[in-house]
């Protein structure tokens, strides 16, 4: 499986993937989707909006910015899940492609058992978005073992 980070500009030029892929669009709140082209390969897109931040618990924080939540992660999870046998690739993007998407994509491979390193030593990748995934994955696992058979 491969998995794939890039950003906003990329995402919407195109891109060349030789497989089947999915792709996992992040935005800021506020600003609208990704245009993601309908290219050869392309099975799904999942689009969440939040911030590139960490949660803070001061009482100035402005309402406005938005952390990634736990039913977002849910979401990348059960996209995830359901694609993995499908696909070849994941496409994970954001506006930059420095934070947000590397970490959703280090969480990822941590999950499907790639290894995750060239996310941490080429990006920033965001530690809350990065652990709010990872544990949705955790969570997950824990459900389908929780099922006779394994089937959550």
């Amino acid at each position: 499986m491969e998995i794939r980070v890039c950003d906003r500009k990329e995402i919407e030029r195109g891109i060349l993937i030789r497989s089947d892929y999915v792709v996992i669009s992040i935005r800021d709140p506020g600003k609208r989707r990704a245009k993601v082209k309908k290219q050869a390969g392309l099975r799904d897109t999942l689009y969440l909006a939040f911030n590139d931040t960490e949660p803070c618990e001061l009482p100035q924080t402005p309402p406005e910015i938005q952390p990634m939540t736990p039913a977002q992660a849910d979401r990348v999870c059960k996209f995830v899940r359901r694609h993995k046998s499908d696909v070849g690739a994941i496409v994970v993007h954001c506006e930059q492609g420095m934070s947000r998407s590397p970490a959703v994509a280090a969480a990822i491979c941590d999950a499907l058992g790639v290894n995750p390193k060239r996310f941490w030593q080429l990006y920033t990748p965001n530690h809350h978005v990065y652990h709010t995934v990872a544990d949705a994955f955790e969570r997950a696992a824990a459900g389908r073992r929780n099922f006779p058979g394994g089937v959550a």
